[in-house]
């Protein structure tokens, strides 16, 4: 009974297998991007992680635990009968201090490290650290940027992290059923589809507009002159909303399903599911490449992704079962515990590796991803200790 009992307890261990393994992908898939600007010109750019779009899976987890948190708290009367705002202020308060204090860290980490790699002066550094103010607050998603650029680009997906989890969590306690209901699938089946009908994706620089852009030179004389449209998103915070909305519906799906007893072979066929969807998406993970001759979509890596969620919060086949087992749970616990931080460090850490080993020298992408890797977990696991350190004091 009390193992039961502790099982229950315990986050779902699958969950945060996945979220690890992303988090290590995503340093692979960054290497990837900056690989081609620090190789001589002679050097052919790696195949190795250059596929960013399972990143999908962190926005995905996002939302469910955004979910999960809304309807613990549903159970708690004193909280229910406070306003929708406060309610969604104080998930927000929670998410901030969780996370803002290392996304300041990330952001002055990012600073230091771009100043090391493309050896700035002291007035550049200055410069972007001031007008990158709004950045430590985490309102890069909304179009508060530093002179030159977030210094850690990685960052993007903190900041839409925070707004779409605000916006989602408030719509949730002003109106459940509409939220779920209507607001979610036309967000995630009207948005997918604008994306895959224009070929957007997710990017920290790019936004998508609705209405035509164009140039007033007459404005430009006050001043005041540049791109205009009637409305413009960044496409990291579109992305980031998608996937939230993504696992809502799954989450409803998951719930209409707990009553139904799944025989023998429907969970063979669940499983077989699981190990052909995990395998497809590691090996896009890994090298794209291997696909070459069919290659995966952005939209289908999204679907798949969602298959994968899918299964892994049902948590009825075999692939599941076994990533949930007692053996492993505290160790994928504690991994996923870090992921988060991992993703938050490892572009600083990926510039000072190049700037420590040689910018232009003849680097294998292994020569850069094994140690990058490594000095991110080592900064993970204290970043972690300081944190939970943090949260006993408070």
């Amino acid at each position: 009974m009390a193992k039961t009992k502790s099982a229950a307890k315990r986050r779902n261990t699958a969950i945060e297998f996945w979220r690890f393994i992303v988090s290590i992908f995503i340093t692979g898939y960054h290497i990837s991007f900056i690989f081609p600007m620090v190789m001589p010109d002679d050097v052919v750019a790696s195949p190795w992680m250059t596929n960013g779009e399972t990143l999908f899976i962190f926005t995905l987890t996002s939302g469910y635990f955004l979910m999960a948190h809304f309807k613990s708290r549903q159970k708690n009367e004193g909280f229910a009968e406070q306003s929708a705002a406060s309610r969604a202020w104080s998930y927000l308060k929670g998410r901030l201090d969780a996370l803002l204090p290392v996304l300041i860290l990330g952001v002055f980490m990012g600073l230091v490290s771009c100043a090391i790699y493309y050896k700035s002066d002291i007035v550049t550094v200055l410069n972007s650290f001031v007008n990158g103010l709004w950045e430590y607050l985490g309102t890069y998603a909304l179009g508060f940027t530093a002179a030159y650029g977030q210094a850690n680009g990685a960052l993007w997906f903190i900041s839409a992290l925070f707004v779409c989890s605000y916006l989602l969590y408030y719509a949730l306690c002003v109106n459940e059923d509409r939220t779920v209901g209507l607001l979610v699938p036309v967000l995630f089946f009207g948005l997918e589809g604008w994306w895959c009908k224009t070929g957007i994706r997710a990017s920290q620089q790019a936004w998508s507009t609705i209405g035509s852009i164009w140039y007033a030179n007459n404005m430009a004389v006050n001043g005041a002159g540049g791109d205009v449209a009637i409305f413009g998103a960044n496409n990291g915070l579109i992305f980031v909303m998608v996937g939230m909305c993504g696992v809502i519906l799954i989450w409803e799906a998951i719930n209409a399903l707990q009553k139904h007893e799944f025989t023998a072979k429907e969970r063979t066929c669940l499983t077989i599911l699981n190990v052909i969807v995990s395998l497809v998406l590691l090996f896009d993970m890994i090298n794209p490449t291997w696909f070459s001759g069919f290659p995966l979509e952005r939209m289908t890596v999204h679907l798949l992704c969602c298959i994968l969620i899918f299964l892994t919060l049902l948590n009825k086949d075999g692939l599941t079962a076994l990533l949930n087992n007692d053996a492993c749970a505290n160790v994928f616990q504690y991994l996923g515990s870090i992921s988060m931080y991992v993703y938050m460090v490892h572009q600083p850490v990926i510039y000072v590796m190049v700037a420590i080993m040689g910018y232009g020298k003849n680097l294998s992408f292994n020569q850069l991803f094994l140690p990058v890797t490594a000095v991110s977990l080592v900064l993970s696991v204290i970043i972690k200790k300081v944190m939970d350190s943090r949260k006993k004091k408070a």
